[in-house]
């Protein structure tokens, strides 16, 4: 077996400053104000501008002749780096390995519950890891050898619109993006070749450096991708697919390819190093394996990718961890994810030494989180089904109060496990049911 590559198969990167060259900014979309009774230019630009004579932009944009009669029910057209603003931050929910982090002071090692603003730099090195969350429940990841900026991540003072642009200078990403409240708001990740807008859904977004190319791969949901030097429409990308970016704009979206299945003997983890191994799938020139210490793959660990299939990885302590495998096709685009559990239980026998016992079996715990947002008081009920449809369950877990529940000794198979939100709000209880997930344990 191979030890697998912990680079990009297909956008190999190269080493690079810490800080990049500022990418070429794309126009920004106008915010449509619609003008009520008793505005007026001078008391918007007052109230609302960062600047008093930005006013005369706002006139120019939206075509107003005067500027102290506005007529009600009209729209101003006004530019959102023009608008006052208060920040909002994110949490940094896992860190592993050698993450840093930079601000306008300098440098440092990022820790677990750090604060995240606006301006900030995020960086991992190899085989590190970093996922960051806002309020409204959006995750960011950085996998191994990534650089981001937050460059935006704002609320507007005007119509309450929350502004976040990330900014990817080099390697992935993947984000879970809450669907947003406001219709003013935008959620944007940006590379120097391309800009992907979202409003609720869940995608990848790669640049390399060294190839000048940049990627956005759906898993969940619609996105838009546009191209950042060019004014050419955006391009629709549905689920299951993906498109590449370069120089000369943003291709056509392509299928990506299928979630891979995992090889036999990768459920039972007893040698000194993890081993793994996926199954051939047509069209794969490379796959990509992940571990983490939960289903919801929030808190990574460890990554590789493998030309034939083949993965390798240091040893863990014992316990129960998660798997995910994708395959790469000739374009670099990487597919649809398939999730396993693993137990790692560590018991070698070295040749000429005597045998060592195996002891008591330990119990076998399967975490999984999730996340809920907006306002209000939750509990959350995790149900655990082998029934695709949940009919019958075979873990019914009510009262929960945190976002997470631990289920102990499942046995090989096919799993589906889903949330029923419980909130409290305004004198009122509202019930909500998640999407039904699944999870393979291997044989």
């Amino acid at each position: 077996m191979k030890a697998p590559a912990l680079a990009l198969a297909a956008f190999a990167m190269l080493a690079t400053p810490a800080f990049a060259a500022p990418v070429p900014q794309a126009a920004e979309t106008p915010i449509a104000y619609v003008v009520r009774q008793g505005d007026n230019l001078y008391t918007l630009a007052q109230r609302y501008l960062i600047k008093l004579s930005d006013y005369k932009r706002v006139r120019t944009a939206s075509g107003v002749r005067n500027v102290r009669a506005l007529r009600v029910g009209s729209t101003l057209k006004i530019e959102p780096q023009l608008l006052r603003f208060e920040p909002i931050e994110a949490r940094l929910v896992a860190v592993s390995g050698a993450v840093t982090l930079q601000d306008a002071r300098g440098s440092a090692p990022a820790v677990r519950d750090a604060r995240i603003f606006e301006g900030h730099r995020l960086i991992t090195g190899a085989n590190s890891f970093a996922t960051f969350q806002l309020a409204d429940g959006s995750r960011v990841t950085l996998p191994s050898n990534s650089r981001m900026r937050i460059v935006q991540m704002r609320r507007l003072l005007l119509d309450g619109s929350l502004q976040r642009l990330f900014e990817l200078e080099s390697g992935r990403s993947g984000v879970s993006a809450t669907p947003a409240e406001n219709a003013g708001s935008q959620f944007r990740v940006r590379t120097p070749l391309s800009v992907t807008a979202v409003r609720g859904t869940e995608f990848r977004v790669v640049h390399a450096e060294a190839g000048d190319r940049s990627a956005t791969e759906v898993i969940e949901g619609l996105v838009g991708v546009g191209a950042v030097a060019a004014a050419a429409p955006e391009t629709a990308v549905k689920a299951a697919f993906g498109v590449t970016a370069g120089a000369r704009g943003v291709a056509e979206p392509s299928a990506l390819l299928s979630a891979p299945d995992l090889g036999p003997g990768g459920a039972v983890q007893e040698e000194p190093q993890l081993r793994f191994a996926a199954k051939p799938l047509e069209g794969a020139v490379s796959y990509r394996f992940q571990l983490a210490n939960d289903a919801g793959f929030v808190d990574l660990f460890a990554e590789g990718d493998s030309q034939d299939g083949q993965a390798a990885f240091p040893s863990v302590r014992d316990g129960t961890y998660f798997v995910r495998l994708t395959a790469l096709d000739r374009n670099g685009l990487e597919g649809l994810p398939s999730v396993y559990s693993f137990d790692r239980t560590l018991n070698v026998l070295e040749p000429g030494a005597p045998p060592q016992p195996e002891g008591d079996r330990k119990m076998r715990r399967f975490l999984f989180r999730w996340n809920a947002t907006g306002e209000g008081v939750r509990t959350y009920r995790f149900q655990l089904s082998a029934d695709p449809q949940m009919k019958t369950l075979t873990a019914d877990q009510p009262g929960l109060t945190e976002p997470r529940a631990t289920v102990t000794n499942l046995a090989a198979g096919t799993w589906y496990w889903r949330v029923v939100s419980v909130r409290y709000k305004d004198g009122a209880f509202t019930q909500k049911l998640g999407p039904i997930q699944q999870l393979r344990i291997g044989q």
